[in-house]
C-alpha cells in the first residue's frame, strides 16, 4: 500500500472503456458536424438577408444545397450502420429516425423560404437546427453498457 492509499483500501486495476468507434459511426459523426456547420451558414447569410444585403441571397441559396447533402450524407450512412448492427433498436434506430426527420423537414423548410412566408421558413429552420442538433449529440455521446 503506498502512502498516498487510504487505509483500508486497495486500488484495483481497470480497464478503460472502448472508445473506438466503428469507422461507418466516423461517416455519421463527421456528417452531423457538416450538416450543423451548413445550417450555421445557413443562419449568418439569413442574418446578411435580413439587414438587406442582397449579395448573400446566392450564398444563403447555394447554401441550401449543402444543408441538404450533408443530410443525405448523414441519412445514408446512419441507415448503413443500422442495417449492419442487426436492423435492431438502440441507438443506431434512433440516430437513422432522427436523421430521416432532419432530412425530411430540410426540404420543405427550403421550399417555404423560396416560394412561401419568411414566418413559416424561420420556425421550420429552428426545428430543424433541434434535429440536427439532436442526430450530432446521438453521434457523439458514448455508448453505455451492452
Amino acid at each position: 500500500m503506498s502512502a498516498h492509499e487510504p487505509k483500508g483500501r486497495t486500488m484495483e486495476p481497470t480497464t478503460p472503456p472502448d472508445t473506438a468507434a466503428p469507422p461507418l459511426l466516423w461517416v455519421i459523426r463527421v456528417a452531423a458536424l457538416l450538416h450543423l456547420a451548413a445550417i450555421l451558414w445557413e443562419g449568418a447569410t439569413a442574418g446578411q438577408l435580413v439587414t438587406f444585403n442582397t449579395a448573400a441571397l446566392p450564398l444563403h441559396y447555394y447554401g441550401a444545397f449543402g444543408v441538404h447533402v450533408a443530410a443525405g450524407l448523414l441519412l445514408v450512412a446512419a441507415a448503413v450502420y443500422w442495417y449492419r448492427s442487426g436492423a435492431g433498436r438502440g441507438r443506431p434506430l434512433m440516430l437513422l429516425l432522427v436523421g430521416l426527420v432532419a432530412f425530411l423537414i430540410g426540404f420543405p423548410q427550403a421550399a417555404v423560404g423560396t416560394y412561401g412566408p419568411i414566418q413559416a421558413h424561420v420556425p421550420l429552420a429552428l426545428v430543424l437546427t433541434g434535429a440536427a442538433t439532436w442526430t450530432a449529440v446521438l453521434a457523439w455521446r458514448r455508448s453505455g453498457p451492452a
